[in-house]
């Protein structure tokens, strides 16, 4: 017992005697002068310094050393400097300690350091896009990207050549078939007539346009924007293609008797259907509530009052009559797009495509009612595609974004709007190749991380 008691005694007094050393009143701590922020900026590429100074009024030596940092970042004692160049891939978030010791007392400063890009988002689309186009596609003959950033700013890249006969470089004022895209200016176009009271959503098609095709009675405006209506799909049934399909134009009464013998796919509203055909048909609606062209509306509705000067609707292109600055390819004129119409017709520019995405996704262009009707996901819900009116919807690589993609004559086009970063991306190519989702998913990834 006594031994116990003696050992207790013997702990007491080497505590207390930690307690006096630790608040030895005698001794004040270091203090820490820079920085004065807990908080600090770097950026990739660039060259890092951060001095760190430390104060002790009773004049004692005081060891500085800095613990924890990453593999890119020194520190040196003598000089009390944190140096070092993050290079790209060192983007992100740290956090270290600097620990200054007195011989009595450690103070510890926490430090926060985020490394951004250096560069401007322009450059890091362009270096991007360049090294996507060439690592994960073979053969791609050229590309145009462009993005309108969260701040409202224009910035394009390309990649490869114009044409296949000679090598004329791409660049951001080629124009390309934009194909399925046309479906998202379409949509935008029908969304602003029902606004303006021409129809609601859900008017039946033949109270519109008495189109003699199954159950025109039945199907909605609403069915034919979500691909839920049940129309055949024209532009990717075999039968479409026979006799003279290179050469010929088509009208509207040709759409109309194709789908009409073909039949229905299924009763509307029952399922998802991805269909050309309702997409042509809607067109033919709007000519025929506007009691105008459907490329005149577009301009009146769309391209002008966007500024969209380098996009047009093509009713008119063959063989002997090209498109202006159009980036062509092999297949360019393979077949007049009056067999088209409202479901793929336009031409444009990334640049241009990337605009009306920004006005589409920030109201300028349709009401903001009418922008949450777009993004119901009418598809999933009937058990097919991430759908909404004119508009698919994705969640790819924990981003989630929307817009449409685009494929016709060996062009291959997408639109995203990224909502969580509040940036539009467009791309297109006159090429057709395998892995092009990769350059599509790859630069939003790129362009996410950019602005993350």
């Amino acid at each position: 017992m006594k031994y116990v008691r003696w050992r207790l005694a013997i702990f007491l007094l080497t505590l207390s005697c930690l307690v006096i050393a630790v608040s030895d009143p005698y001794n004040t701590p270091p203090i820490f002068l820079a920085p004065t922020e807990d908080n600090v900026q770097a950026f990739t590429e660039r060259d890092f310094t951060l001095n760190i100074e430390v104060e002790d009024i009773d004049r004692d030596e005081v060891e500085v050393n800095a613990y924890n940092l990453p593999e890119w970042l020194t520190f040196d004692q003598q000089l009390r400097q944190l140096r070092g160049r993050p290079e790209r891939v060192d983007k992100g978030e740290y956090y270290f300690a600097i620990k200054a010791d007195d011989g009595r007392v450690v103070r510890t400063k926490m430090i926060s350091l985020k490394v951004d890009y250096g560069h401007s988002a322009g450059q890091h689309l362009s270096e991007a896009f360049s090294a996507l186009c060439s690592s994960k596609v073979q053969g791609l003959l050229g590309a145009s990207a462009a993005i309108i950033t969260p701040d409202g700013k224009l910035e394009t890249a390309a990649f490869g050549r114009a044409n296949a006969w000679n090598n004329e470089p791409a660049t951001s004022n080629h124009r390309y078939r934009v194909a399925s895209i046309s479906k998202l200016f379409t949509s935008a176009l029908v969304m602003r007539l029902a606004e303006e009271g021409y129809f609601k959503l859900d008017d039946t098609l033949y109270n519109i346009l008495p189109a003699n095709v199954p159950f025109s009675k039945e199907i909605t405006v609403r069915q034919l924007l979500s691909h839920t209506a049940g129309v055949i799909d024209h532009l990717n049934h075999p039968s479409f293609y026979r006799g003279d399909w290179k050469h010929r134009t088509w009208t509207e009464q040709d759409i109309y008797r194709f789908a009409a013998q073909r039949g229905a796919r299924f009763r509307p509203g029952t399922r998802y259907g991805y269909s050309n055909t309702g997409y042509y048909l809607l067109g033919e609606m709007v000519e025929a509530v506007l009691k105008k062209p459907l490329g005149e509306a577009y301009k009146e509705y769309i391209f002008e009052p966007l500024g969209l000067k380098q996009t047009i609707y093509d009713d008119f292109s063959n063989r002997k009559n090209h498109i202006d600055s159009l980036a062509e390819n092999a297949r360019a004129y393979e077949y007049h797009l009056s067999a088209v119409g409202a479901a793929g017709s336009i031409v444009s520019t990334p640049s241009d495509v990337a605009r009306f995405g920004h006005a589409l996704f920030s109201g300028q262009l349709v009401s903001q009612a009418s922008l949450q009707e777009m993004v119901q996901d009418i598809g999933a819900s009937v058990g097919g595609d991430h759908y909404g009116l004119g508009m698919r919807l994705w969640d790819d690589h924990g981003i989630q974004h929307m817009g449409h993609t685009g494929s016709l004559m060996g062009y291959r086009s997408i639109l995203m709007y990224l909502p969580e970063y509040q940036a539009t991306i467009a791309i297109s190519a006159n090429e057709s190749v395998r892995n092009w989702n990769e350059v599509a998913n790859g630069l939003m990834m790129e362009m996410a991380d950019y602005y993350r």
